[in-house]
């Protein structure tokens, strides 16, 4: 019952409305960050820069990993967006455990002046200040991966230290600062952006984190703290690992050497206090041990296609057979900015990672990782399937309480049978549900007539927690709804489950208000004028088979059998058949009986058969037609029966699409307006006995550079990572 924690890798950081954004998953737990989980359910949100839920989804757990694709929504602004996943046993450490990635939606802007890309500088001193007379080396990051290159110089303009860029958003500088002297970024076109104030007593700290061993470290004081006894500390998670007094030389310099195998993996925080715990300086440092190292090489075919030999290695150089995620990104025209490429040299590697901890960017540290065995409280329970929560009314608005009743689940590949009972408060649950993609759920109970028979419910959800990022240090609460209607809210416990207190909250309920005289007959739906009408006689009503006969190219097979099958002319087209119940599209599986188990034919008020451009509007869902049923609105007789609410949607484990169709079919049909293009995504590439494995790929028109990115963690916690440009 260890603490988990999610390593996300995505294909690409940069999307467009209705992109598909596609995800592996790992999901590792307790100090040694074996993966292995015993949920089987994960969920990925998208959420906006204020913390509110765009999109949510259920994705299965196998084998302590997850992978899928997301789809952006097609009315989102263009921003900033963040990407995260969870189990429900997480939720017991609190969201800033949660691992989120951000994601930029919509249009970027690609021509910016230097002075405006100056302004999104921001400047970390490696001690945590920059001091006087004392070596200094300062990261510095830009917004959108602009380049950071330049000078320091003085209030006079003098040039202290060049800047060096690393073509990812990264730049630093060493220099000595001098007692009240104030510094500045000179950009090349003269621009300048002031450095953070010149302390004039205080400490340094630099670390050389290339050693596969240790950390090497350098710490220097000003000459006032030469007789302070000062204490380096070594801390992970709120876990203190070693406190160690430092002894100065006579030029207030000490040499530290770290192990990294007294450590655990994962962010360690370095502080320099004083006796009385007074902090002087401090600097995040990221441990890798047993990292595997992954080689991507370049191989030149016969053909116009290139290749990529992976090979994956352990830090002995021994061969490792393992599953890979990876992402082959390519920009257009040569522009490589946004693909934040490393260097594949392994110590140049750690060089530019450990700048980027340094500088809060680096995406593959976790906030905090997963030391805690047991959590202060528990509230929430390993997740092993899905579930429903639900308050039971009938379609009077009467509670039902102590009640029985019966849910009839319906999917694409099989129909359920489902009954509860609920509490004294009208509240039940549904748990353990395998259920993929989207399902329909009716609901029933008994009674003398089919209005008595029909059960209204409300669903409820468990409630989203707050975004914490490493970027927004407040927590942004979400805004539960645009409605002014106040929601309910009740505890796990009330349904009487095990998974106790957890908070859920209800999903807003629609209402309908009579605004307009009712019809006599209901409106079609987006006004299409459909090719064929049946209206019901509701003096002398047919059945539901009964009403498609002497329509023109329909025919009815098995009329007055228990099993009657519909079948379309070819004008309709060549694919699945849509039913839609008064405007609600059901699962595509829905074929004649069942639509004569759900309305009876006195409900039918008419019919209308729509075909080829007509049916458009539903997408390939009604390749081979739709066919929409009205049921009576009331406005005839004091009998209508509202059976839509008995009928609710549910959203199951997420079907993902494959991307070598996302790739064939969605990507070709948007425009990519000069962003990086995902050219090849794999979460699950096996290399072989030698840890090798061969990918092929090809560039498209355009485009004439890519960049690889490789991620893999093994049963046993061991993570390799890199990323690759490959140039023309």
């Amino acid at each position: 019952m260890w603490q988990e924690q999610v390593v996300l890798h995505t294909d690409k950081t940069i999307a467009q409305p209705k992109d598909h954004l596609f995800f592996k998953a790992y999901i590792l737990t307790g100090p040694q960050q074996v993966r292995v989980s015993p949920n089987n359910v994960l969920k990925v949100e998208l959420l906006d820069a204020e913390g509110n839920l765009v999109r949510s989804q259920y994705h299965k757990i196998d084998d302590g990993t997850s992978e899928g694709s997301f789809e952006i929504p097609k009315k989102v602004k263009p921003g900033d967006y963040y990407f995260r996943a969870y189990t429900r046993w997480m939720l017991n450490y609190g969201p800033e455990h949660f691992t989120t990635k951000k994601i930029r939606i919509g249009e970027i802007e690609k021509t910016e002046t230097f002075d405006n890309a100056s302004k999104r500088v921001n400047f970390f001193p490696e001690g945590g200040q920059l001091v006087a007379g004392l070596t200094n080396r300062l990261a510095m990051a830009s917004g959108n991966n602009t380049p950071v290159n330049g000078q320091i110089i003085d209030e006079q303009g003098n040039v202290v230290s060049s800047v060096k860029d690393y073509g990812i958003g990264i730049g630093s500088s060493i220099f000595v600062p001098r007692q009240g002297k104030r510094y500045f970024l000179r950009f090349f076109d003269g621009s300048k952006l002031p450095l953070p104030t010149v302390e004039d007593i205080g400490c340094s700290i630099q670390v050389n984190n290339l050693n596969e061993e240790y950390a090497q470290t350098r710490i220097e004081v000003s000459k006032e703290l030469l007789n302070e006894d000062l204490y380096l500390k070594g801390q992970s998670r709120g876990v203190t690992y070693f406190t160690k007094k430092i002894d100065f030389d006579e030029k207030g310099v000490a040499e530290v050497d770290i192990p990294k195998e007294d450590t655990p993996s994962g962010l360690l925080h370095l502080t320099l206090v004083d006796s009385f715990d007074q902090v002087w300086a401090e600097r995040p440092l990221y441990i890798e041990r047993n990292k595997l190292q992954i080689k991507v090489e370049p191989v030149e075919g016969a053909t116009t296609e290139k290749g990529l030999k992976i090979k994956v290695t352990d830090n002995k150089g021994n061969p490792v057979k393992t599953e890979l995620s990876l992402s082959l990104k390519a920009a257009p025209n040569g522009e490589m900015d946004d693909l934040k490429i490393f260097d594949s040299n392994i110590r140049n590697q750690r060089f530019i990672n450990d700048l980027m901890v340094l500088a809060g960017q680096f995406s593959e540290v976790p906030l905090h990782a997963g030391k805690k065995e047991l959590p202060d409280e528990i509230r929430y329970t390993f997740q092993n399937g899905l579930e429903f929560y639900g308050q039971a009314y009938d379609l009077n608005n009467s509670l039902l309480p102590n009640t029985k009743i019966q849910i009839l689940i319906s999917t694409e590949k099989e129909v359920l049978a489902k009954e509860v009972t609920t509490n004294s408060e009208g509240l039940f649950k549904l748990a353990g549900l395998q259920l993929d993609g989207e399902a329909n759920m009716v609901f029933r109970t008994k009674g003398e007539d089919t209005k008595t028979k029909l059960v209204k419910v409300i669903p409820y959800e468990y409630e989203v927690p707050p975004m914490v990022t490493s970027t927004i240090e407040q927590q942004a609460s979400l805004k539960k709804s645009k409605s002014r209607q106040f929601i309910p809210k009740k505890t796990a416990v009330a349904f009487k489950s095990d998974s106790g207190g957890d908070k859920i909250i209800a999903l807003d309920e629609v209402t309908l208000v009579a605004k307009k005289e009712l019809r006599k007959t209901s409106p079609s739906m987006y006004n299409i004028e459909p090719r064929h009408v049946v209206h019901q006689d509701p003096k002398r009503p047919k059945t539901i088979p009964e009403l498609f006969l002497g329509v023109p190219g329909i025919q009815v097979v098995g009329l007055g059998g228990i099993n009657p099958r519909l079948s379309l002319p070819r004008s309709a087209g060549v694919g699945p058949i849509l039913w839609v119940l008064d405007g609600l599209p059901l699962v595509q599986s829905t074929n004649l009986v069942e639509i004569m188990n759900l309305v009876p034919q006195l409900d039918v008020e008419r019919i209308e058969i729509l075909y080829g451009p007509q049916a458009a509007i539903y997408g390939t869902r009604a390749a081979g037609g739709a066919i929409l049923i009205y049921t009576r609105t009331g406005a005839e007789t004091a009998e209508y029966i509202a059976r839509k609410e008995a009928l609710l949607n549910y959203e199951g484990f997420h079907k993902s699409i494959a991307f070598s169709e996302y790739s064939d079919t969605v990507s070709k049909k948007r425009k990519d307006n000069d962003l990086p293009k995902t050219l090849y995504w794999n979460p699950s590439l096996e290399t072989d006995e030698n840890g090798e494995v061969l990918v092929q790929f090809s560039l498209p028109d355009g485009y004439t550079s890519a960049a690889v990115e490789l991620k893999t963690i093994t049963q046993d916690g061991k993570q390799g990572y890199t990323k690759k440009a490959l140039l023309p």
